[in-house]
């Protein structure tokens, strides 16, 4: 099998539940961290491994934008596949410190760019 047929496996197999809540929103979601913990088994199966990237833009705009970058990589050809969320960081966001902004955009980045590769609906 080469990377776009196991690529293609997996999301036609890979199910992620969204288990967490939100109080605040009243709306159930799944994080970056979930899909990565569903993506597991499949590692060995498909004899693949997924990578996270991310890259900060700060020139040029009025916020910070982070790249999330999704990957998969064939364990036998080292053939490898991506998909990328491009957010922006909200300076100004009310109620949360410096870092929580940062890593927010961090954590939704990653989910998106998971989701853009896996073929998540939300």
């Amino acid at each position: 099998m080469n990377l776009k047929e196991k690529l293609s496996a997996i999301q036609n197999e890979f199910k992620s539940k969204k288990s967490r809540f939100n109080k605040f929103g009243n709306y159930y979601y799944r994080s970056a961290e979930d899909i990565l913990e569903g993506l597991k088994p499949y590692n060995k199966k498909y004899k693949v491994h997924f990578i996270l990237k991310e890259n900060l833009t700060v020139a040029d705009t009025d916020f910070p934008i982070i790249h999330s970058i999704a990957s998969i990589v064939d364990n036998e050809s080292e053939e490898s596949m991506s998909a990328t969320a491009i957010v922006g960081i909200d300076l100004n966001a009310k109620g949360q410190q410096m870092p929580q902004r940062f890593g927010s955009a961090s954590s939704y980045g990653k989910k998106y760019a998971l989701g853009n590769l896996l073929l998540i609906d939300d």
